[in-house]
């Protein structure tokens, strides 16, 4: 679902085009197929491995439509008490279910909803992540969606922009790989964990997506895991850490290969040329 039918052709009295209701929709697929809580993917990273969905989120942020003559239109998003607010949203793709079941819920959330100007568009802009302003909350005390706890790792750190985690096919318990984005490098002094950064972080971690050639209002905005894990070995994990790759210094090898598909670079921690090269995200 794109622009209201009921608004187009209407203009504010200034003469500019009135704002119109929109909806985004989002997709996350595996390749060619959905990616779905309690199904086997095969053939996924540099050795070919077997995995399972165990969680999908992620935050957007930062949207822009691009419109015909290339000038970017923010996107005004309604806050709904739920998935967005301020300017910001939770995508969630797991319902709970099979391998999903631990710390998820069975809502789900694929879309994005807000005004903008009526017009004819030809891509999209967003940021993977939350802004700054809102990434050190505390999430026992913010409101929806930024209360979700299970994408938040602590108010100096903030929270968690993504969290995609996977079964692959190790023997258990040694099965579970996890990639969790988020900004690195916060420095509060030595005020420890529970006292927020006074500055942006020094590794920002957050992903500005651009697509083109596809109309955001009718089209959908597609996430494909097998890309993100393109080139990575999701069955390796540096002993003593976490698995997978959680964007801190210690997975450094877990989180190298995998930081350039989102157009980042491990050594920084931020884009390269502003993330022009990512192959995680397209439009269709």
């Amino acid at each position: 679902m794109g622009a209201d039918e009921s608004g187009t052709g209407n203009e504010s009295s200034t003469g500019e085009p009135a704002d119109v209701d929109v909806t985004l929709q989002f997709a996350v697929r595996v390749g060619e197929e959905d990616a779905v809580c309690g199904q086997s993917y095969d053939n996924i990273g540099a050795l070919g491995t077997t995995i399972e969905i165990l969680d999908l989120r992620f935050f957007v942020s930062n949207l822009r439509l691009v419109d015909d003559t290339g000038a970017e239109v923010p996107v005004a998003m309604t806050d709904d008490g739920e998935w967005q607010l301020e300017g910001s949203a939770l995508l969630d793709f797991e319902d709970g279910s099979a391998g999903c079941s631990e710390n998820t819920t069975a809502e789900t959330n694929t879309t994005v909803r807000g005004t903008a100007p009526d017009g004819t568009y030809t891509g999209i802009r967003f940021d993977l992540g939350l802004p700054f302003e809102q990434n050190h909350l505390n999430a026992d005390e913010a409101p929806p969606p930024l209360n979700t706890t299970a994408m938040f790792w602590s108010w100096a750190a903030g929270y968690k922009f993504a969290k995609i985690d996977i079964a692959n096919d190790n023997p258990a318990p040694n099965n579970r790989w996890n990639f969790h984005l988020g900004s690195q490098g916060c420095d509060n002094g030595d005020a420890g964990p529970t006292v927020p950064p006074d500055a942006e972080c020094s590794r920002p971690g957050r992903p500005a997506i651009a697509l083109d050639g596809f109309d955001p209002l009718t089209g959908t905005v597609v996430l494909d895991v097998a890309s993100l894990f393109q080139g990575v070995d999701v069955t390796a994990d540096t002993p003593m850490t976490a698995p997978g790759c959680m964007s801190f210094l210690p997975d450094v090898n877990e989180c190298t290969d995998l930081f350039p598909n989102l157009g980042l670079t491990w050594d920084t921690g931020d884009c390269v040329d502003d993330c022009s090269a990512q192959i995680v995200f397209s439009g269709e």
